[in-house]
């Protein structure tokens, strides 16, 4: 058993099919489907229900998921760090964000990051709604800034650094662009962008691009975006409106849209980690992001 044949079994338990889990990978279907093999026998049983229509997991397929993939991850970032301090390299730390990410706590959390721990070089990668959260939990960072609540399983956040009121964003000449506090009831007239189905969970998509109002009238379905930046052309075409955040708003304004205040809870945002991740790097990284939020004055009460 290599860590190759684990590779190729959490990318087929992740997409549910071998061609797919190929492309992930870069690698051919036929190879995929070996190593997967080998590691079935390994183990003396099958991992995937095959037939000619569907891919599913075996209760022992499951068990392996579930026990894998953090292992996985960790033995891979233990990996990177052993080769990076061979090679005379700084130890990294990848943090994603969404957007405009960090806004003005984003400098003195480098600065004040870095004096604290000079060995550890700060990687920052940008987002989408498509891979905020699934980045963290595939261990493509980690740990992101992102909205709440958690958009998937497995995951953790830490103390909520930014609450920030919701906008929305129409263009500059609707009607509602007026408005001083818009009633989200009004939403029942619109169409409001969606995101890729299967992204994120359904409790995150319900908050951030409901379908429905508070008191449950259906609100209309705009084009599938999977940026902010997306969201907005969609704004410009006139094709639907995207709900952002106060920041966002300042952060992406144009002469073409305007940002309407709406009655609604404002957003949480924190940084969100493998629940299985108890590097003591990342809770320092907390307990700092949450410092500089209370000294700028963010940091909720």
């Amino acid at each position: 058993m290599d860590l190759r044949q684990l590779d190729c079994f959490l990318a087929v338990a992740s997409e549910l099919h071998f061609g797919r889990a190929a492309e992930k990978l870069y690698m051919s279907q036929s190879s995929v489907s070996e190593a997967v093999k080998a590691l079935e026998r390994a183990l003396g049983a099958p991992l995937f229900d095959r037939t000619s229509r569907r891919v599913a997991l075996t209760p022992l397929g499951e068990t392996l998921r579930q026990g894998a993939a953090p292992a996985v991850i960790m033995l891979k970032a233990a990996l990177d760090d052993c080769r990076r301090q061979a090679s005379g390299k700084q130890r990294r730390l990848s943090i994603g964000f969404l957007g405009g990410g960090f806004y003005e706590l984003y400098r003195p959390l480098v600065a004040e990051f870095t004096a604290a721990h000079p060995g550890v070089e700060l990687d920052f990668t940008e987002l989408t709604y498509v891979t905020h959260y699934a980045a963290v939990a595939d261990g493509s960072v980690d740990v992101a800034f992102c909205r709440l609540p958690l958009g998937a399983d497995g995951l953790c956040h830490g103390p909520i650094v930014l609450r920030d009121q919701r906008m929305l964003c129409v263009p500059h000449d609707h009607p509602f662009a007026a408005a001083h506090l818009l009633d989200p009831e009004l939403l029942a007239r619109e169409r409001l962008v969606r995101m890729v189905p299967g992204s994120v969970n359904q409790e995150w998509q319900d908050y951030h691009f409901p379908r429905h109002t508070p008191r449950g009238k259906p609100i209309g379905d705009g084009p599938i975006v999977r940026t902010v930046r997306e969201g907005i052309e969609a704004v410009n075409a006139r094709q639907g409106l995207l709900m952002l955040t106060k920041r966002a708003a300042s952060y992406y304004a144009t002469p073409q849209i305007a940002f309407v205040e709406i009655d609604l809870p404002a957003m949480p945002s924190a940084l969100v980690r493998r629940i299985d991740d108890h590097r003591p790097i990342l809770q320092e990284l907390d307990a700092l992001l949450l410092r500089i939020a209370m000294r700028y004055g963010v940091a909720p009460g």
